[in-house]
């Protein structure tokens, strides 16, 4: 695959394990219980696309006010107010666009995969976050409008050429990518977050569980937040 159909992340550690990066277009699953350090990953992915590589990045949330992540993550070092300022990175939610306010109309898959499509499109998306794909899973009936989301989503995504990351939230102290059971089977890869006990203290790890078209390793990471944003390192035992 040709360089240029790389999505590079910008963050190195994980770049590595990806030997280079994700396929354009692609939907991966970003799956990890609360606390693991999905949001701040995801949103320094789309910071570091903007910055080093001219990508525009929208975060669509559908958990938290758009005001509170801001105030969360000015004290990183990969946060960069005028970027938002220009628009290269949007964050959303229903009170900035309006759109996302879910009405009965939509709560089926047709309707959600063309609501989201919309906002990527008009927005000019070429990295896409949705925090959470479980809280927006929630409004469909069963599995299989589910799989048909998603399906219909990474489809309309692909054609945009937007790599999109999806956050899962899943149990703590539980190895699952997914409340439903389907967001794995659909997603062209899965980035998984975890943690585990170490002198009393809650250590977090990354581990790249599928990416297609990537010969990436599967070894588990040691994740550290720090004020430059996430750090990998080896875990050693």
């Amino acid at each position: 695959m040709a360089e240029n159909d790389i999505c590079k992340t910008g963050i190195i550690g994980l770049d590595k394990i990806l030997d280079g990066g994700i396929p354009i277009g692609d939907s991966v699953l970003m799956a990890g219980s609360s606390g693991t350090g999905k949001s701040i990953l995801s949103l320094e992915i789309l910071f570091r696309g903007a910055k080093e590589f001219g990508d525009n990045g929208v975060y669509i949330s559908f958990t938290e006010p758009r005001n509170k992540m801001i105030r969360n993550i000015k004290k990183f070092g990969f946060y960069d107010g005028d970027i938002i300022k220009r628009g290269s990175v949007r964050l959303l939610d229903s009170n900035v666009a309006p759109k996302l306010r879910l009405s009965p109309s939509l709560m089926n898959s047709k309707g959600l995969s063309i609501l989201v499509y919309e906002v990527a499109q008009e927005t000019g998306a070429e990295r896409l976050v949705i925090d959470s794909i479980t809280s927006l899973c929630q409004h469909l009936k069963d599995r299989s409008e589910i799989r048909k989301f998603l399906f219909r989503l990474g489809e309309k995504m692909m054609d945009m050429k937007c790599t999109t990351f999806l956050i899962s939230e899943t149990p703590p102290t539980k190895f699952q990518y997914s409340v439903f059971g389907v967001e794995e089977f659909i997603s062209d890869g899965i980035i998984f977050l975890s943690e585990y006990e170490y002198e009393n203290s809650l250590e977090r790890t990354l581990q790249v569980i599928k990416m297609r078209g990537v010969a990436h390793s599967r070894v588990k990471h040691g994740m550290i937040i720090t004020r430059e944003g996430i750090v990998l390192t080896p875990i050693i035992k």
